[in-house]
């Protein structure tokens, strides 16, 4: 596939690390998995507060959980249906921590996938179901390895990332035109030519 990309970083860098999606894809454990998508949404959480509060981190000395940050960004305007998905996440998140052995059942895959379907539908990209992920690299041998996953044809894993990454778009589009219209200065294109 020969399509254009463009460089995320400034103020988004922490959000749009690639190494970070790569891992969720990758690696088979869907505790890890979910424990990367849960950190990146903490740095979409420490953007939003910090940009609102125009503070460099809000959070800064002291452990302030997840949960905690949430329920901070939606009191500085983070959206109802936005905080309803981040919390349920968050509540993924915790199933793995506390409980022995889970495994991310198909109703919850559904239920996140609906209620990602619906959020920020001016946002007008694709659903969860419809959308593909590309990855290409070499395998361990050193050979030139393509895959493409879709959701028909993948676990409730890689369903999550599907999933995840839809939701990285909408919430990403959201949070621009929100600060647009707050008028606060924000960078999500790279200038930096490394």
């Amino acid at each position: 596939m020969n399509q254009t990309q463009i460089p995320v970083g400034g103020d988004f860098s922490q959000i749009f690390d690639h190494k970070d999606y790569l891992a969720m894809i990758s690696i088979p454990d869907e505790a890890t998995c979910i424990l990367r998508g849960h950190l990146i949404l903490e740095e979409v959480l420490n953007l939003w507060s910090s940009k609102l509060t125009q503070t460099e981190d809000l959070y800064a000395g002291a452990f302030v959980p997840f949960k905690t940050k949430l329920v901070v960004s939606k009191n500085l305007g983070l959206s109802e249906e936005l905080f309803r998905v981040l919390d349920k996440i968050n509540e993924v998140r915790n199933r793995f921590s506390h409980r022995k052995g889970y495994e991310l059942e198909d109703s919850v895959v559904e239920s996140l996938k609906t209620r990602v379907n619906e959020i920020v539908p001016d946002a007008k990209i694709q659903k969860c179901e419809t959308f593909h992920v590309f990855v290409g690299g070499k395998d361990q041998d050193g050979n030139p390895k393509e895959v493409t996953y879709t959701w028909a044809s993948s676990d409730n894993r890689v369903k999550f990332v599907l999933i995840f990454v839809i939701l990285m778009l909408k919430l990403t589009q959201w949070i621009q035109v929100e600060f647009i219209n707050r008028g606060i200065n924000y960078t999500i294109i790279s200038t930096n030519k490394g």
